[in-house]
């Protein structure tokens, strides 16, 4: 897949080294948080710090505990996905793509609207994927819109894409797009 192939693995490349030891540092820096803010919450109820009113059980006394419970999530859903980049990224060499955003045929995804790459060199087969993310870190492949992308893994199982550079990385999985619970794979119509 793709016209440009690199001969070394993704994570051989300087920017996507770094752009994904940022990543796991952000994650780990997220889920710190989370423990912390939970952790102060437990503190504070068990040492009877609520005055006895049970403030820390109601009102603003839970804000840390449901801040502390969602950086949590966020945090450890976060190592996760940096874990399946690292792997990608080791296992794949970086491949140039085609990139365009919202095809009129496939609606929106799950997370936001479908990122379709196609080949560039191949027979025009096009894969819809799903960028897994904080909206504000997908939009940045917009301005790939029509343009090129980098994607490291299998379209079909999943993989990482970046604007040329590798200095961004975004987890991405196969759409599953309506009722159907197989990845899409179509052939370009006419090498539109």
């Amino acid at each position: 897949m793709g016209s440009e192939r690199w001969e070394c693995v993704a994570l051989s490349l300087h920017a996507t080294a770094r752009a994904l030891r940022l990543y796991r540092l952000r994650a780990v820096a997220v889920t710190v948080v989370g423990l912390a803010c939970t952790g102060a919450w437990f503190a504070i109820l068990s040492a009877g710090g609520d005055g006895g009113d049970g403030a820390a059980l109601g009102g603003w006394g839970m804000v840390p505990l449901v801040v502390g419970v969602a950086a949590l999530v966020i945090g450890i859903g976060a190592l996760v996905l940096a874990r399946r980049m690292r792997r990608t990224l080791a296992r794949h060499p970086w491949v140039t793509c085609s990139c365009r955003f919202r095809d009129p045929a496939d609606g929106d995804g799950a997370w936001g609207p479908p990122l379709v790459i196609g080949d560039r060199a191949g027979d025009g087969t096009q894969y819809a994927l799903t960028v897994v993310s904080m909206s504000h870190r997908w939009w940045h492949l917009h301005k790939c819109d029509g343009g090129d992308v980098w994607f490291a893994g299998d379209p079909a199982h999943g993989g990482v894409v970046s604007p040329p550079g590798g200095e961004l990385l975004l987890w991405t999985r196969p759409s599953r797009l309506g009722r159907s619970s197989r990845p899409t794979r179509r052939a370009n119509p006419a090498g539109a």
